[in-house]
């Protein structure tokens, strides 16, 4: 099928945003960093240092050993068991934050510091790529303030923003945010002659068979401060199959914020692909 294509975008909002211009050294050896000391040998066993940076993330204004450790069984680039630790820079104790199965390969820069509650003490973000062919990268975020860890940003936040959808007569896919109560319609009519082939329309444009989109988890999750007001909102990325993983449909571009204690989704843009 010659067919020229085109990505069109519409932005849904939902409340008010104020929107401005937006290495594995083994837990036995010494860092260049910071000493390795028996508590944090013992504390993860087995485990090899994957990335490091010097911040305060207690909150006390002295800064903190940040540590994100992994075993490696597989190969000596994935790691399993991605953790978090934190060694306090007053009282030199550790205290760390993970959540099951979080793992992944590693990469130069997996660490990123910021606030991310608006309490104005930074949080640990974690980002690993899992390797798959649908280029997913989970991710965590943990608070350590006044050296109390708890993981904010889990493998249910990973699954990306609530969103399903289903084929309509006429080659296109009806398309529902929920957590912004907003429905679209996608054209996919880009693909129809494999829609036709496959048996899922007709040459009218009826729909033959049931066909309800695959929705990606997160493949991308970017740190904004888009208030410039010192605390980070995440832009997430997700794409959205028809058929197969081969049929994009659409990528969806989505902003979360945390506020009252969970992640909630301020906005999302989306794009379709149109016949010339």
């Amino acid at each position: 099928m010659k067919a020229f294509i085109k990505k069109t975008s519409v932005l849904l909002l939902t409340g008010v945003l104020a929107l401005g211009a937006m290495g594995g050294a083994n837990v036995n050896a010494q860092n260049d960093e910071f000493k390795i000391g028996d508590k944090f040998t013992k504390m993860c066993d087995k485990a090899y240092v994957v990335d490091y940076k010097l911040e305060d993330v207690t909150g006390d204004n002295i800064k903190d050993n940040v540590i994100l450790v992994g075993t490696k069984t597989v190969s000596d680039i994935f790691c399993d068991t991605l953790t978090v630790v934190v060694q306090d820079g007053k009282t030199k104790e550790y205290s760390k934050a993970t959540y099951k199965d979080f793992r992944g390969y590693q990469d130069k820069e997996m660490l990123f510091i910021g606030d991310f509650t608006g309490d104005k003490v930074k949080d640990v973000m974690v980002s690993a790529s899992t390797g798959g062919s649908g280029g997913i990268v989970d991710h965590m975020i943990a608070t350590f303030k006044d050296n109390k860890p708890s993981v904010i940003f889990t493998d249910k936040e990973n699954a990306g923003i609530d969103i399903n959808g289903k084929y309509i007569d006429g080659y296109k896919a009806e398309i529902e945010f929920k957590d912004l109560n907003k429905k679209v319609l996608l054209d996919v009519s880009a693909s129809k002659d494999m829609y036709i082939e496959q048996g899922i329309y007709d040459k009218e444009g009826k729909l033959l068979q049931k066909v309800e989109p695959w929705i990606y988890p997160f493949s991308q999750l970017e740190p904004i401060d888009y208030n410039r007001d010192g605390t980070f909102e995440l832009k997430g990325y997700q794409r959205i199959v028809g058929t197969s993983n081969a049929d994009t449909i659409s990528h969806v571009e989505s902003i979360l914020k945390f506020e009252n204690d969970k992640w909630n989704t301020k906005g999302a843009q989306y794009s379709t692909y149109l016949v010339k």
